[in-house]
């Protein structure tokens, strides 16, 4: 949310204020004190001072010095030492004057008296001032560096929220008055987190500076880009005329953020989201066009990133539903409100099981259970899914352990990773713990990743994977064929098994797209010499045809639909009183 924080720069403005004060009255008193001692030492060589004398006395308190003390701040772009010329020569200057008054006016010579000024200016009063310049340039140096600070990012060079809030309420003001209208657009980089946790704050740092620059340079001389803070941007357009307008713009945003990034030897793309308030139509102050564009990037996000939306009234019960939703979710673990459900995994051709997957449930004491579609992406986003996902693997371990001491036929458990939980430095120690903590033999759990994981750091998965391999651990290729990697990946990888979308398997029988899909991977698949299992089959049609096909195993309604631990139990009680058939 949009905060603005107006107190921390009062009290750094009211010393800036008496450090000025205090460097004026320096100067008076150098200009001032070395006059008197000046007229001082005069009558004690001999000379004396007249009533010009003091006069100029007068003229230097009351004019000269607060005169000299405004050119000096204002000087700033020269050099030092020129700086004190100036202000030196001005002295003199008033001395020249005086000496036409004395000679034109008062028909009086002293030129001794006017040298041994002029001398005395030079000596004492030049080395005080160069002094004295030096401060005030010093000082006016950090003032505009602080400002600089106080309103930049460190980072990138952009504005900050702070600035970036004062120009549009400027910008406001101005349409207002001219009746126009602007448009709000709140950036998001959609995987930058995991760009982060991937490959370091360093790194992610650098990638944020060519965010930025791409904005900069890409978009046009008036509009505002500023970084708002993390992986967050914003930017104001002015003279949006239609909304037509503020479209073109986030798609030519999307289009400079969407291009890959190049850096260390890696190239990678992030995308990014992008959620549009209009004024004044979505609010006439900045504040509300700021948390109503904020209100439309969630919704953007929510609907696959990667685009943009406008804002809609409804959009701020959606973002306080996920608030809410966030709040809810951090208590489920303590509260224990989450159940694991388990599907059996079948051998069609023997009717046998030989493995169940593991899927989680939240049972929320309200509102009964909760579809993972709504809180998975959001747990993901939190980074939730982290101490979610450990449970999970946990929990499917100790019930496997469990059934295979109460004497069931002992089978492998599939358990879904997030690349978020597989990206983490102690992945493999994870589950290690979870296979020690509950006695489980590794060759009977199966971790199930996608093709996302190789978005990054691919020698390193590869490093992963095989370690837990070598561990005994099988590793199922998920939702096989939507992910991001290229298939020469697949070699790669020390895999032991694909995992046919339910995407693919729904409409096989009647997209002929679908069945060539499924076809190509079958295929593949045995030229690999691994194992293939169709997900999310329902009918005898769609069986059949997975037949033909030589798939070997399948999960879907069609045998049974995820059940809870103790109805799971009751299933592996009939498959042993059949003698191991599926029922």
């Amino acid at each position: 949310m949009v905060q603005m924080h107006n107190t921390s720069d009062t009290n750094p403005r009211r010393e800036t204020k008496w450090h000025e004060h205090f460097i004026f009255l320096r100067l008076w008193f150098i200009l001032v004190g070395t006059e008197i001692v000046l007229l001082s030492l005069k009558e004690v060589i001999g000379w004396t001072n007249d009533s010009l004398d003091y006069i100029r006395l007068a003229a230097i308190s009351l004019v000269a010095a607060p005169v000299l003390y405004k050119t000096m701040k204002r000087i700033r772009s020269s050099r030092l030492l020129n700086m004190v010329l100036v202000i030196v020569g001005c002295m003199m200057a008033l001395d020249l004057l005086e000496m036409m008054l004395r000679l034109f006016v008062m028909r009086e010579r002293k030129w001794s008296g006017d040298l041994f000024d002029m001398v005395f200016l030079l000596l004492v009063t030049g080395p005080l001032l160069y002094a004295v310049a030096g401060e005030i340039r010093q000082r006016e140096k950090t003032v505009r560096q602080l400002t600089y600070l106080a309103y930049h990012d460190q980072l990138t060079g952009l504005p900050n929220r702070q600035m970036f809030l004062q120009s549009l309420s400027l910008a406001i003001e101005a349409a207002r008055t001219s009746n126009r209208q602007l448009s709000v657009m709140l950036i998001d980089l959609d995987r930058f987190k995991h760009v982060n946790e991937t490959f370091g704050h360093a790194f992610g740092d650098l990638l944020l500076i060519e965010a930025a620059e791409r904005l900069k340079v890409g978009l046009r001389a008036g509009d505002v880009v500023s970084r708002q803070g993390g992986d967050e941007f914003t930017v104001l357009v002015e003279d949006t005329v239609l909304a037509g307008d503020a479209e073109k713009v986030a798609q030519k945003i999307i289009g400079l953020l969407n291009q890959p990034f190049s850096m260390e030897g890696h190239v990678l793309r992030v995308g990014c989201s992008i959620g549009i308030a209009m004024y004044p139509q979505d609010g006439e102050d900045a504040i509300t066009l700021m948390k109503n564009a904020d209100a439309a990037l969630y919704r953007a996000k929510d609907g696959g990133k990667n685009g943009y939306q406008f804002y809609q009234e409804e959009m701020n019960d959606t973002v306080i539903q996920k608030l809410v939703m966030e709040e809810w979710l951090n208590q489920a673990l303590e509260k224990e409100e989450f159940v694991l459900y388990y599907q059996p995994q079948v051998d069609i051709f023997s009717s046998r099981i030989n493995g169940m997957e593991a899927l989680l449930r939240w049972n929320h004491p309200r509102l009964g259970f909760i579809s993972p579609s709504e809180f998975i992406p959001l747990a993901e986003e939190t980074g939730l899914i982290l101490p979610i996902g450990e449970w999970v693997l946990r929990t499917a371990c100790k019930q496997n352990k469990a059934w295979q001491l109460a004497g069931f036929t002992p089978l492998k458990m599939a358990v879904n990773i997030s690349p978020l939980q597989f990206h983490q430095q102690n992945f493999v120690d994870i589950v290690l713990r979870a296979l020690q903590d509950s006695g489980l033999e590794p060759h009977y759990l199966e971790l199930e990743v996608t093709e996302s994981i190789a978005m990054y750091h691919v020698d390193r998965v590869i490093e992963k994977l095989q370690t837990l391999r070598e561990l005994g651990v099988h590793i199922s290729m998920d939702d096989f064929g939507t992910g991001y990697s290229s298939l020469s990946y697949l070699k790669k990888f020390p895999i032991n098994k694909l995992k046919i979308a339910q995407q693919f398997v729904r409409d096989i029988t009647d997209d002929p797209d679908d069945a060539a899909i499924v076809q190509a991977i079958m295929a593949m698949a045995h030229s690999l010499k691994l194992n293939v299992i169709a997900e999310g089959v329902e009918t005898e049609e769609q069986l059949s045809f997975l037949l033909d096909v030589k798939c070997r195993e399948i999960q879907g309604f069609i045998y049974s639909r995820p059940i809870p631990a103790m109805e799971f139990t009751n299933l592996l009680q009939r498959v042993s009183s059949s003698g191991g058939a599926a029922v």
